[in-house]
């Protein structure tokens, strides 16, 4: 009996669990569903353990970049999915918290780029710009993905809380008579709440990077590609790298200068446009755009790509340029209705030009296009522009170049000879520039060099002492970085070709340091040798007359043999002391010391008929003199400093 009892109890307790599980079923339809479909898959398929390593890998050519982007997989739970989820995150927290996503959905929808999309949010941040495209096209994604729950969530919400709220309404006045039963009945209203909330927070779904909008090869309809390809390995990246590895210059930093298609400026232009119709509330055509530059978001990804891989560092006013000319053939004429636009403007009459020296930029430039922007209203860039912009159909071209600024070598120079012009002449090849530059431009392996010195002698004068300052501006080198004894092996080369002139103290100075040279003109001072005669039979003691004179002040009148090349004015100039040197009675030697920057020293001697006074020749008792030779002893001007 016992026995019985017992197995009756047994079946009747395995009946009560089969109804309790049949409720439960009941209960938990859908989730016993998706049970069933796991189950079904795990029999088809060989289950696979956690993987603790990445499970893919990008591809190494273009034409697997679509296919990869579209059919990526992401297992949930493995390492590959939890940094994607994290970054995309992260990343949302910290940069698009405030920001308005619906912007992002507007752009998305005619075809811009994820970094363009972050020029329009006017996001500053470098390290976003510098992410793949699969992450940035991953947190597009992500970014509306949440917005839409976010959305649905709120019009849930909504709407439960309306039907709600019409329940209470009815419930009010049918028991407005219940005192008693009030307090009953808001308690149960609570819990209803406290069920809605619990309804909307099961009803957020999260973001599955495998259900991501298949990529679409467009290209983008502001940047025409450009910040789509910038850290693309195999469009782009690759080839500038390989292109600046090869380029032979020597250089410490580097920058890079674009120049944009001028289709860009009308582009972004018709995008905010586009924006302000969207949302007058966000937008407006009073206020300024506040977009980062194309310019700017190039230059963020490339900086560090190239600092990392070239061990380089970026620096915007370095000397070494990288110059990028991006085009695009097929919007090359999108600014022309503007250009006509103008033209009705001004009752196509013909703009004056301006009679001053002045560099006028193109019609087609990117200031006469922005130019006309800022004179053109929304309104009548919608009505004959085109609002939003549409896709292209092909992507930019550019052209790469390198570029370093000029180098400054500075020096002394002597000139030991009469025959020789300082610079050359058109039918002579042979002066004091052309000895000293020969072997400069060679061993800069410049472009060009310019020559530049601290005043001039004629070519039958000599320059001694301590030599004439000089620099060389040296432009575009390919050679910068020199030692002392580089220097010394170059002035060796100069100086042992000719016996006419000799180089010293040679060394790079700062384009800064030039304009000691410039600003010298009217305040440094010179010394001179001369060798004179004059019409007169002298006596030793007639030369203390000049010997005697201090601070001579003359007035000189243009020299008639510099007429044709210089102003006709008068020119006041200062000479410090003079120094006579009897020789014979008609000759003597001549010491001018500290005499002014840009004394006429050989009409100070003959008087250029009258032109130069006082003179030597009227200073000796109005007779005649003439200047024999001529020498420059010293320039007071210390440049450049010694060579360390």
């Amino acid at each position: 009996m016992e026995k019985i009892d017992n197995d009756n109890n047994n079946e009747n307790q395995l009946n009560s669990n089969e109804k309790s599980e049949s409720m439960k079923v009941d209960t938990k339809e859908t989730n016993t569903e998706i049970k069933v479909e796991k189950e079904k898959e795990a029999e088809t398929t060989t289950p696979t353990p956690i993987s603790t390593t990445p499970t893919f890998k990008i591809p190494e050519n273009n034409e697997e970049l679509i296919k990869f982007a579209t059919e990526q997989r992401f297992d949930e739970g493995t390492i590959d999915y939890r940094n994607l989820i994290f970054r995309l995150e992260s990343m949302e927290s910290r940069l698009f918290k405030n920001a308005h996503i619906p912007t992002i959905v507007q752009l998305h929808s005619i075809k811009v780029c994820p970094r363009c999309i972050f020029r329009f949010l006017n996001i500053k941040e470098l390290s976003i710009y510098q992410e793949s495209y699969n992450t940035l096209s991953h947190l597009i994604q992500f970014l509306m993905f949440n917005q839409k729950q976010k959305d649905l969530q709120s019009q849930h919400k909504d709407k439960l809380k309306k039907e709600q709220e019409e329940k209470e309404q009815e419930e009010k006045e049918k028991e407005k008579e219940k005192e008693v039963n009030e307090k009953v009945e808001k308690e149960e209203v609570n819990e209803k709440v406290e069920k809605v909330e619990k309804e909307i927070e099961y009803e957020i779904l999260k973001y599955n990077p495998n259900i991501n909008e298949k990529w679409n090869n467009f290209v983008c309809c502001c940047c025409l590609g450009i910040l789509q390809d910038t850290n693309n390995k195999e469009l782009f990246l690759e080839e500038f790298i390989v292109k600046m590895k090869s380029s032979g210059y020597e250089f410490q930093n580097y920058s890079l200068a674009l120049s944009m298609p001028t289709s860009t400026l009308i582009r972004e232009q018709s995008i905010w446009y586009y924006l302000i119709d969207c949302f007058p509330n966000v937008y407006s055509e009073k206020k300024d755009k506040d977009i980062v530059e194309i310019k700017e978001g190039v230059k963020w990804v490339l900086g560090p790509i190239i600092s990392r891989q070239l061990f380089f560092q970026f620096k915007p006013s370095s000397d070494f340029r990288g110059n990028m000319q991006f085009n695009h053939e097929e919007s090359k004429d999108d600014h022309q209705f503007l250009l006509t636009l103008q033209s009705t403007k001004r009752g196509g009459k013909r703009q004056k030009q301006s009679t001053k020296r002045i560099k006028v930029p193109t019609a087609d430039s990117s200031t006469s296009i922005t130019e006309i922007l800022g004179n053109t209203t929304k309104k009548e860039f919608e009505l004959h522009g085109i609002v939003p912009p549409t896709s292209p159909k092909t992507k930019y071209g550019y052209e790469l170049s390198f570029r370093h600024e000029p180098v400054y070598l500075a020096g002394k120079y002597n000139k030991f000879v009469r025959d020789l012009s300082q610079t050359p002449w058109e039918y002579d090849d042979s002066s004091v520039q052309d000895l000293i530059c020969k072997d400069i431009k060679e061993t800069f392996k410049a472009e060009s060099i310019l020559f530049t010195t601290s005043g001039r002698e004629d070519i039958d004068v000599r320059m001694l002492g301590d030599g004439r300052p000089f620099y060389i501006e040296i432009v575009n080198p390919h050679r910068i970085f020199f030692k002392n004894q580089d220097y010394e092996s170059l002035e060796s080369s100069i100086n042992d070709s000719t016996k006419k002139i000799k180089v010293s103290n040679l060394q790079l100075i700062t384009k800064k340091e030039t304009t000691i040279i410039k600003d010298s003109g009217g305040t440094k001072q010179k010394n001179y040798r001369c060798f004179v005669w004059t019409s007169r039979i002298l006596q030793p003691s007639d030369l203390d007359t000049l010997n005697n004179l201090k601070d001579l002040e003359l007035k000189q009148n243009t020299p008639i043999r510099v007429l044709h090349r210089r102003s006709l004015m008068i020119r006041n100039k200062k000479i410090s002391k003079l120094h006579a040197t009897f020789i014979s009675p008609h000759f003597f030697m001549l010491d001018i010391i500290d005499a002014q920057a840009g004394t006429y020293i050989k009409e100070f001697v003959h008087g250029d008929l009258g032109r130069t006074l006082p003179n030597i020749g009227l200073l000796l008792g109005n007779c005649e003199a003439d200047i024999l030779q001529l020498d420059v002893l010293n320039v007071d001007l210390n440049f450049p400093t010694k060579r360390k």
